[in-house]
């Protein structure tokens, strides 16, 4: 899709956002618009590291997850959620197939959210893992960010340039891919 066929698309699905079609909104927003974000961040965010386990929070919005998940094609990718809704797992399903393990917790304590991102590393033993913050709970990724920080993990997030604060949803196509924190240059003792 050209620049100037997602810029009027995007407009298209502003004004729809803008008059109380939230529903018709998302449809065209996934119809129109979210392939060709996916297919540009992926571009300019691609990486592939042997093995890796993505593990992602999610919370209302899924695209973040979906950005995340395709620029980094990881071997494995754990979503962490707590609750989930059904829309959200069909969004999923659509854009990520079946290439994912959806973990849904009673509780979003410390203890809860650790204990499911260490134990998965039974399940799929690598030392190639990256968190991404994006969707989650503040105690979630709190929880997520020092396991993290104990098992020598990356940290992303998926942030962006531009934000429509009357829809409280960045602009399409300006989502960027922030690393948080990478264990193999953020060490402080390597600073020093």
């Amino acid at each position: 899709m050209n620049h100037e066929t997602l810029n009027d698309n995007i407009l298209q699905w502003i004004e729809l956002s803008r008059t109380g079609k939230p529903e018709e909104a998302e449809r065209f927003y996934y119809d129109h618009i979210f392939d060709t974000v996916i297919e540009r961040f992926t571009e300019k965010y691609s990486q592939n590291r042997q093995g890796e386990l993505l593990v992602s929070l999610l919370g209302f919005s899924p695209e973040p997850i979906i950005l995340t998940a395709k620029a980094l094609n990881p071997e494995t990718h754990l979503i962490i959620s707590n609750p989930v809704k059904e829309e959200i797992i069909q969004i999923l399903d659509e854009y990520l197939e079946t290439n994912y393990k959806l973990v849904v917790l009673e509780n979003d304590d410390f203890q809860t959210i650790y204990k499911t991102i260490k134990e998965s590393l039974s399940d799929y033993p690598t030392r190639n893992i990256t968190i991404d913050i994006t969707g989650g709970k503040k105690s979630m990724v709190a929880s997520a960010a020092i396991f993290g920080k104990d098992y020598g993990s990356r940290i992303v997030y998926v942030d962006f340039a531009e934000y429509l604060k009357d829809l409280r949803k960045p602009i399409p196509g300006t989502e960027k891919l922030n690393e948080v924190y990478n264990p193999m240059k953020d060490q402080p003792e390597n600073n020093f």
